[in-house]
């Protein structure tokens, strides 16, 4: 037995890997969940359809040439349990894991089989360092090693922060973001673009930051992929 594999071994005996949503036990520190919560965190079914609930809710709004969410949030779930974890918790390996899985089934979509960047939602620098990172742009990651497509971080920028989003109401969250998103010195240079966030809620975030986009560029084809779409 290696020095590498007894070390591991003493850590999980002494600091056991913990399923995010129950607190049970799991086989190791890269599982996020137990058997028993893996089976109630079902994706959704809607994501090859070129309509859904997503392009629905960015109607009228964003031209969209795809849009996506991998799953259902609501209160009390197993889903909700992980989104928490990654945006409060300090955990942007969930993130990173949860985009990655995301990115393996976003590669059967005829409709990106064409992507030349992936951007995600930028969050302004104050939030950036409170938690540390930003959580759409660790969603992107793991999204980018399973699509290989590269990650332009930085080709949009957040100027003005009047905190959370997760309390407000439509026409509040409308007048949060209109005004506060920039293009950034890392152009994107034509061509189709995914943009990423991590939960959709009214679409305001993403439809801002898409308009941001397109007038930079009014030939970017724009489509947009969450983690998590929340229940209405």
């Amino acid at each position: 037995m290696s020095l590498t594999t007894y070390l591991r071994g003493l850590g999980q005996l002494f600091f056991p890997a913990l399923c995010l949503s129950c607190r049970r036990a799991v086989g190791g520190h890269d599982q996020l969940l137990c058997v028993a919560c893996e089976a109630e965190f079902p994706p959704r079914t809607d994501l090859s359809l070129p309509e859904n609930e997503v392009t629905d809710r960015l109607a009228g709004r964003l031209p969209l040439t795809f849009g996506g969410a991998a799953y259902t949030f609501r209160d009390g779930t197993v889903c909700q349990r992980l989104i928490h974890a990654l945006k409060y918790h300090h955990r942007p390996d969930v993130g990173h894991a949860l985009g990655h899985r995301f990115g393996h089934r976003l590669a059967d979509v005829p409709a990106l089989a064409d992507l030349t960047a992936l951007v995600p939602v930028p969050i302004h620098r104050r939030r950036r360092h409170e938690r540390g990172y930003n959580q759409a742009e660790a969603i992107a990651r793991g999204l980018s090693e399973a699509l290989g497509v590269p990650v332009r971080q930085h080709a949009l920028r957040r100027v003005d922060f009047r905190g959370s989003q997760t309390r407000r109401g439509k026409l509040e969250r409308l007048d949060n973001v209109r005004h506060s998103f920039k293009r950034s010195r890392e152009a994107v240079a034509g061509g189709h673009v995914l943009l990423i966030d991590d939960v959709l809620t009214t679409g305001a975030t993403l439809d801002f930051c898409g308009q941001v986009l397109l007038e930079a560029r009014p030939d970017l084809r724009v489509s947009v992929a969450t983690l998590a779409l929340a229940e209405r």
